[in-house]
Order: structure tokens, then C-alpha cells, then sequence
């Protein structure tokens, strides 16, 4: 079966060479690959430049996030925030094939990382693999990787005594490496941008998951992994809030004045946290509480016409009553 593996990145400087240079030995030709990379809107010349870095290896579908009014140009906050969720629905909107793969943008992927996910594809599986985060993280020239150091390690890998992969719950599904068929996403309309701001989504998506009817479809590997270049969270251009180049580096944040009342961030936090417990295990819905996306109306717009819905009549009120366009 052939693969979508999909990309995301808010960062200026990702590690996408990394991915590059330890997936392309994996991948079939029938595979796609989708890099969202948000500062494309920005720079364009990125394009260019990735492409060249993927020198005719594999076919790369690099593309700007759908508009968000969290974040990027066409946001209607003052400042912008975190929406990983958007920027992966972005990636389900353009995906062709049936069975999903994600992976995060300071990853290098081992080998037969892929041939796992095929394995879980085949079968209608929800496939969980493992991560560590590592320093001084290197691709050799047969795909294989090195590191110099373990920084963390997967706990969930001491639930796997054996090779043999083991049930997983909802909340193991990391977006750093999780793969499923695109027929779940769609009856649970992808990732829940309800989690703008606050991050969580990927373990979000795994309880909608296990609400719909898919619990005994997920699974854990521990030997389906990959390493995440630690230091790279640390470099200047992909750790601080501020204006580059009149670029705009999302930071997680509830509020955005400099001088924030971090009771008030807390309490927005707890209510965004208690509305969110109340769907999910109250009200045990598959659906998400965000109403504007839609992943199926969405993708067929997008195969009709190449572009994305407009966000000019999206909005939202905080739980202390701002408007959007005072966040």
C-alpha cells in the first residue's frame, strides 16, 4: 500500500534534511510526501531550497498551512500562537493515499521505519512507534542514523518486552510518529484546532479515536522509531518568541501581553481543560469541538480547486469574554 507521510514545521530552521536523507532510502515511488512548513508564506524561496536538498531523491509536496486565524498571514490575533493541529489538518487536505503516517521536523527516522507502517496499513491498524530525543544527531550515507547521546527515552517501551508490538491506549499516540488510515480521520474530521494555543492535539485525536470505535485497532512498536535532534529546540531561531525578519515564531502562550497575568493565563488553561475533559470523557464524543474545519468539505474543495477555505467569517471569544482580535 502505498504511504502519505506528512511533515509539519513552525520553525524557521527545521531538521528536514534529517528526515530527508534517513527516509528516502524507505519510501516507494508511489509514496507521497507533504512538508507544511509555515514560514513558505513568508519566503517562498524555500520551495526552492528544500528542493534542492531533496535532490530528485523522492517527490516532495512542500506547502504553505491552510489559513488559521491563530497564525500566519492571515491570523487575526495581534501576535501569533501555536496551531499544530491546523498545520497538520493542512497536510490531510492534500494527502492522496488512504493510510496517514506523521512525523515531526527534527526527526530522523531508523530503518524500516516505513516498512512497519506498511505493515500497520495492510492491516486497518493505528500504528504508535517510539521516539528518543538525542544530541549531535547524524544521517550516514546508507540511511542509517548516530547520535552521541540519549537525552529521553521512549517510556512506553518497557510495556513491549518482546518484539512483538502491544496494545496501545489513546493517549500514546505522539504526532512525532503515528500512522492510521485516513478513513478514521475523516469520521473523527482530523485533528481538533480547538487546541490552538495549548498543543496537546495528537493525544487529543487518540481518545476522539478510541470514542469512535478504533481502541482495538491501535497498537505500539517500539522498534518502529525515530530520534529527534534535542539541541535543534534549543537554537535561537526555533526557541524565542520574537520578530526575525519580520518573522512571526509561534510561542504557546494563552495571552500576549508582555506583562501577563498568569493567574488569568492558568485559569483560561483550566476552563480550556474542562470543556475539553467534558466532550472527550463526558460526553465521550469522536467528533471535535472546533466546528469551523470540516476535513471532508475541505478536501473535496481543495481536489476541485487547488486552494483552501477562507477564514474571513472564522471567529472566537475567549472564556473572559476578549475577541480574537485582542489575543
Amino acid at each position: 500500500m502505498s504511504l502519505t507521510i506528512i511533515l509539519v514545521s513552525g520553525r524557521i530552521e527545521p531538521r528536514f534534511d534529517l528526515f530527508a536523507d534517513s527516509v528516502a532510502p524507505q519510501l516507494d515511488p508511489s509514496d507521497q510526501v507533504i512538508f507544511v512548513d509555515q514560514f513558505v508564506e513568508y519566503d517562498p524561496k524555500r520551495i526552492k531550497d528544500y528542493k534542492e536538498l531533496v535532490d530528485h531523491r523522492f517527490e516532495l509536496t512542500h506547502i504553505t498551512p491552510k489559513p488559521d486565524i491563530w497564525t500566519g498571514k492571515h491570523r487575526k490575533t495581534k501576535r501569533s500562537f501555536a496551531n499544530t493541529g491546523s498545520f497538520r489538518n493542512t497536510g490531510l487536505i492534500v494527502a492522496k493515499h488512504d493510510y496517514i503516517v506523521f512525523v515531526d521536523d527534527l526527526t530522523a527516522v531508523y530503518p524500516n521505519w516505513l516498512n512497519y507502517h506498511r505493515k500497520a496499513a495492510d492491516n486497518g491498524q493505528i500504528l504508535c512507534g517510539s521516539f528518543r530525543k538525542v544530541k549531535n544527531l547524524k544521517v550516514i550515507p546508507d540511511g542509517s542514523i548516530h547520535y552521541t547521546e540519549t537525552v529521553v527515552n521512549d517510556q512506553r517501551m518497557e510495556s513491549q518486552i518482546t518484539d512483538d508490538p502491544v496494545k496501545a491506549g489513546p493517549n500514546w499516540i505522539f504526532g512525532s510518529n503515528a500512522g492510521m488510515p485516513l478513513e478514521y480521520l475523516l469520521k473523527v474530521n482530523g485533528y481538533d484546532e480547538f487546541c490552538a494555543r495549548r498543543g496537546v492535539e495528537d493525544c487529543n485525536l487518540g481518545v476522539r479515536l478510541g470514542n469512535a470505535g478504533y481502541l482495538d485497532r491501535m497498537y505500539y512498536d517500539k522498534n518502529c522509531a525515530v530520534a529527534e535532534d534535542d539541541g535543534y529546540h534549543y537554537k535561537f531561531a526555533n526557541s524565542l518568541y520574537c520578530d526575525l525578519f519580520k518573522y512571526d515564531i509561534p510561542f504557546r502562550r494563552y495571552k500576549t501581553d508582555d506583562e501577563e497575568d498568569q493567574n488569568k493565563c492558568w485559569d483560561i488553561y483550566n476552563q480550556m481543560l474542562d470543556e475539553e475533559n467534558e466532550h472527550l470523557y463526558g460526553r465521550k464524543e469522536h467528533t471535535t469541538i472546533n466546528q469551523y474545519f470540516d476535513l471532508k468539505a475541505e478536501r473535496e474543495l481543495y481536489q476541485q480547486s487547488g486552494t483552501f477555505r477562507s477564514v474571513e467569517n472564522d471567529t472566537y471569544t475567549d472564556y473572559d469574554g476578549q475577541p480574537i482580535e485582542e489575543l
